[in-house]
């Protein structure tokens, strides 16, 4: 893709005001404009990043770093100055890290104001800016439309119509577990079921759930807020992120008592959990008696609908599909990029899932305290199917590229 047609097409209300002479003092005609490039361009982050001569523009749109502009120092210090008193933090360069915000409200009609969080920190050529989207994660009516495929899907309303175990979203961070974890808490939402969340802090208003955010400065910790929600007959419980010791001694706390949990846990793939929830200090009596199902995850592009076009794989994509022990198709997908998609040859995110439901013997082996391979093997040989196994499917229905699949099985070997 050429930084010409990046320019035109995404960065179309910027170029005219960078063009012209500089803005009245004051104003932030040029953060407002580039705001709503940024918008348009369905980016999450805005990155304004020194450089020796000047600046440099980047969008991340889809989960990847697009190179979209770069100005002279001049352009990017009024820049960077406008997002500074935007986010009320001193325009005065500073050599420690600085962090605000501010909400705005595009020009376009029926768009809601937005929230903006800016952290500013000094590099060696200057200082470089963040600006992120602070959008709440999009839901869908049904499992099925995230990605999962109908068996994951019958494997997740098993585990709903159960009682007293976790469900577990796992997956690094960006990889898309709350817009998961949120669709699920819609789907309950919808039943007779009484759902209350504990969260350390309560990132988005959810209709339907009653929310407790934990207040540290007032007492209210995970293990005081466990014990008063148990006292709120809830039926399902979500504890936002399980990341140390006393948010997973929370969890046990819920299930034990027979409420059905969900949660968020950072890790590579499903037998990865195990491994995390020993990391965090719990046994495997404990993580044996409680974990019910595991929904791993990463996200990886969609082709463009509109450019896409079928071609046989390359020969070094053989090579690695081979390496792997994987059958290389007869035709896989690419895009050459189109005004569809802004030339990127790709346009929005889906999920690559594998999806763990803990059977009895998988309870013993994790007593026996088998490690990832002897569980992973365990997965392999009843047929269950992995995260690698399931990019590869999408990438052969034109859904993703083979280059995104490869991508996330690097990750997933190293």
């Amino acid at each position: 893709m050429s930084e010409e047609f990046l320019k035109r097409h995404l960065l179309s209300s910027l170029l005219p005001l960078l063009a012209a002479e500089q803005s009245p003092g004051g104003t932030a005609l040029e953060a407002f404009a580039l705001l709503g490039d940024a918008q348009r361009s369905r980016a999450t982050d805005v990155h304004l990043d020194p450089e020796q001569d000047g600046y440099r523009i980047r969008l991340r749109i889809d989960g990847r770093i697009v190179d979209a502009l770069r100005i002279d120092a001049a352009q990017g210090a009024r820049l960077v100055n406008q997002f500074k008193v935007l986010s009320k933090l001193n325009p005065v360069p500073s050599l420690a890290t600085a962090e605000g915000g501010f909400n705005w409200s595009p020009e376009e009609s029926g768009i809601r104001e937005i929230s903006l969080r800016v952290t500013a920190v000094h590099c060696m050529a200057g200082e470089k800016l963040a600006i992120r989207f602070l959008a709440p994660p999009q839901t869908f009516d049904d499992v099925v439309a995230l990605g999962i495929g109908e068996e994951g899907a019958l494997g997740i309303r098993r585990w709903m119509d159960a009682t007293g175990s976790m469900l577990l979203v796992a997956g690094p961070t960006g990889a898309g577990k709350t817009t998961t974890l949120y669709t699920l808490l819609g789907q309950l939402q919808l039943t007779d079921s009484h759902v209350v969340t504990l969260e350390n802090p309560v990132e988005y208003s959810i209709p339907g759930i009653n929310q407790i955010q934990v207040d540290l400065d007032h007492g209210l910790d995970f293990a005081n807020g466990t014990r008063s929600l148990l006292r709120l007959d809830p039926d399902y419980v979500l504890i936002g992120e399980i990341r140390d010791r006393e948010s997973a001694l929370a969890a046990l706390s819920v299930t034990s008592s027979g409420r059905s949990l969900l949660g968020t846990l950072h890790s590579r793939d499903a037998v990865g959990v195990v491994t995390s929830m020993r990391q965090l200090g719990l046994a495997d009596s404990e993580i044996s008696a409680n974990l019910g199902l595991i929904i791993a995850q990463r996200l990886v592009r969609r082709l463009c609908q509109h450019c896409r076009e079928q071609v046989p794989p390359g020969r070094r994509d053989r090579e690695w599909l081979e390496a792997i022990g994987q059958a290389p198709p007869e035709s896989t997908w690419s895009a050459k990029g189109c005004a569809q998609c802004d030339g990127l040859g790709f346009h929005g995110r889906i999920g690559v899932f594998e999806i763990w439901q803990l059977t009895p013997e998988d309870h013993s082996r994790i007593l026996r305290h088998a490690d990832e391979s002897e569980l992973r093997r365990s997965l392999l040989e009843r047929g269950a199917r992995l995260m690698l196994v399931d990019g590869l499917a999408k990438a052969e229905a034109g859904i993703t590229s083979l280059r995104e699949v490869f991508r996330m099985g690097a990750i997933l070997s190293a």
